[in-house]
């Protein structure tokens, strides 16, 4: 079987990735960027995506969700209270996004790297949120080791 790729408008796929999710059934995205890095490397790496539950909007959990400025982003939830949700991505050392909690269209479940999975709950998911929550110094240094070891 051969595996036909192409390319559409971020508006088509989370279209359609939404609907699927809602549908109840999990989808794989290819990553693009580096706000999430280490856990999600661009270009490389896919993503595991299901639909949300009542445990999906919590602190650390991995959203993929519509801003206002209807850009889509796949970021860690900072914090959240009624009514919105702040996100930051890993590799986002000072910025952070705002939505609405209907503005949420799934939420990533595993990474794929290669043969590689990083599954939500494993020991490698726990430390990539571990270091998501340090402080900006700290985040800035590992960061750029790590940067430079994974060349």
């Amino acid at each position: 079987s051969s595996i036909t790729r192409a390319t559409v408008s971020n508006s088509v796929l989370f279209h359609e990735v939404a609907e699927v999710v809602a549908s109840g059934h999990r989808v794989e995205i290819m990553g693009k960027g580096n706000s999430m890095f280490p856990l999600i490397r661009g270009d490389i790496d896919k993503i595991v995506l299901r639909k949300t539950d009542d445990r999906s909007i919590a602190k650390g959990n991995l959203l993929l969700v519509k801003l206002a400025n209807d850009n889509y982003v796949l970021h860690r939830v900072k914090r959240y209270d009624t009514h919105t949700v702040t996100l930051q991505g890993d590799a986002n050392l000072r910025g952070v996004e705002t939505c609405r909690r209907e503005d949420i269209i799934a939420e990533a479940v595993e990474v794929i790297r290669g043969k590689k999975r990083v599954t939500k709950g494993s020991f490698a998911w726990k430390l990539f949120h571990l270091l998501s929550q340090q402080p900006y110094w700290i985040r800035r240094v590992v960061l750029a080791v790590w940067r430079r070891v994974c060349r």
